[in-house]
């Protein structure tokens, strides 16, 4: 990839007429919305250093996938390091271009819930990354509203970890729109215990979310090491 100069550094020596610096400032690669992507991939650098490995032993979930490469949150992982994992998105709409752009990875079309039921009805924004199971929150987006509600497969987040199991490490990602600490409270942590959790509150929805994820995911032997204006980030065990 060609390198790219960071507009804000020399934005800011425009504005304030400093000399430029001798070396250049880059523009780091990154595909999220909060560079979320980098923080992760730095506690996993420091993680396998510290334990004298690589990271051929990584694997992500992305629950809520959404779009290939815009806002992914393994994407960097799957350019950077060729490394494979299982991508989740419950609309249809968006499956071929996951499959087509995502080739390696597992491609789930199903909706992450904790209930019991093989099928649930899916609310579509005309914002894709906004669609929910959750019509609530669908509806107070922008005041787009429900564009289309169709009917989905589920599948429950304890299936997908299962599948990743035997990885020594996993990134878990969730990102649901307004289900997100339903679904963190349906993991079994007496059997799996993903590496990293980045995890959206949407406390503008929910107030009060964050506080909720950190209290639950302390019980659970889990450390808050990043917080971004959009996702909480975790790390298992504790962190100096």
């Amino acid at each position: 990839m060609n390198k790219i100069i960071n507009p804000f550094v020399y934005q800011r020596i425009l504005e304030s007429d400093m000399p430029n610096s001798t070396i250049p400032a880059w523009l780091s690669e990154s595909y999220t919305q909060w560079y979320e992507d980098i923080l992760i991939d730095s506690a996993l650098r420091a993680h396998v250093r510290k334990l004298g490995r690589n990271l051929n032993g990584l694997t992500y979930i992305e629950i809520g996938a959404n779009h290939p490469v815009c806002t992914s949150s393994s994407y960097y992982f799957y350019r950077k390091y060729g490394i494979r994992g299982i991508l989740v998105e419950a609309n249809p709409k968006l499956i071929n271009s996951l499959n087509r752009f995502r080739q390696g990875d597992i491609i789930v079309n199903a909706a992450v819930c904790d209930t019991e039921d093989e099928f649930i009805d899916f609310y579509i924004s005309p914002d894709n990354e906004i669609s929910s199971i959750d019509e609530r929150f669908v509806n107070a987006w922008k005041d787009l509203g429900v564009q289309e509600k169709i009917t989905v497969p589920t599948v429950r987040i304890n299936t997908l970890l299962e599948q990743a199991k035997d990885h020594e490490v996993v990134i878990l990602i969730i990102d649901v729109e307004g289900l997100d600490l339903r679904l963190l409270q349906d993991i079994n942590f007496e059997k799996y215990q993903p590496f990293i959790i980045e995890i959206e509150p949407s406390d503008g929805f929910a107030p009060g979310t964050s506080n909720s994820m950190i209290n639950f995911l302390t019980t659970k032997n889990y450390t808050l090491i990043g917080e971004t204006d959009t996702n909480l980030i975790f790390q298992q065990g504790k962190t100096i």
